[in-house]
């Protein structure tokens, strides 16, 4: 008697610990793998990217998978490709590939993994207006954290399985690190304010001009703000020669005038 109680207890407790890991066992960890194309950490803004992904390690719960990524469709193909339809389908049709965000339903789970190409480009960080015929460079602040792709596992009540996958990117504006050395490399601090000034108020070209006439080879070693205040006094002293000059003028007339009528 006392046997079989310890038996039972036996395969109670070995039924338990079964119980115990497979609800306590975590999920196969999701892997992507890039099969063409290449990440790097940073791209050009409105540069043109390419990649495709195969994602294997599915947990077996798993019913839907999203992907979304923060590049922008162009014009001359869609935004996502699913070469092989025959394991997944594609939630909302062909129309929902061109969604920074699509969902694929799992028909079946492929030894293979599954395939996905992205093909947009980077978003762009300036924007040009033109405000009074005035043309200004408008600047977005958020340079890092875009993503190239978010990838989750989704049971059939869509709450995410395991952990998801992400592969993230920053920004660059081309020649603004260029700019930036010419700009350092400016020995007037009043100028290399200006310069500064005009730049990050989105008046580039001016920027670009003033910086350029500063690097040109000079005959003089006065400084170009010095030289802008010579301008602007020897203009005033212009102004006040030419006021008194006509009034001069002005009362040499009207002597002569009084010399005719007295005559």
């Amino acid at each position: 008697m006392l046997q079989r109680k310890s038996a039972l207890l036996c395969m109670t407790l070995a039924a338990l610990g079964l119980l115990f890991l497979a609800v306590c066992t975590p999920c196969a960890a999701m892997n992507i793998e890039v099969s063409d194309g290449t990440l790097p950490d940073s791209q050009d803004e409105a540069a043109t990217i390419t990649y495709t992904i195969v994602i294997t390690g599915l947990p077996k719960q798993a019913e839907y998978l999203e992907i979304s990524t923060d590049l922008i469709p162009v014009s001359d193909s869609t935004l996502w490709t699913v070469p092989d339809t025959t394991y997944v389908e594609i939630e909302g049709g062909e129309d929902s590939l061109n969604d920074q965000k699509i969902t694929l339903k799992i028909l079946e789970y492929p030894d293979q993994g599954i395939t996905v190409t992205c093909s947009g480009r980077a978003p762009s960080l300036t924007s040009v207006e033109t405000v009074d015929g005035v043309v200004i460079t408008k600047r977005v602040e958020q340079s890092t954290g875009y993503i190239y792709y978010h990838v989750r596992a989704l049971d059939e009540n869509g709450d995410l399985l395991g952990t998801a996958a992400t592969e993230t990117f920053s920004i660059t504006i081309p020649g603004e690190d260029v700019f930036k050395e010419r700009l350092n490399a400016v020995s007037d601090t009043d100028m290399r304010a200006i310069i500064d000034d005009l730049y990050s108020k989105g008046l580039t070209d001016e920027a670009g001009d003033l910086l350029d006439y500063w690097e040109a080879p000079k005959e003089s070693t006065v400084s170009l703000t010095m030289t802008a205040i010579v301008a602007i006094v020897l203009m005033i002293i212009g102004l006040v020669v030419g006021v008194i000059f006509g009034q001069v003028r002005a009362r040499n007339m009207q002597d002569f005038e009084d010399d005719y009528r007295g005559r």
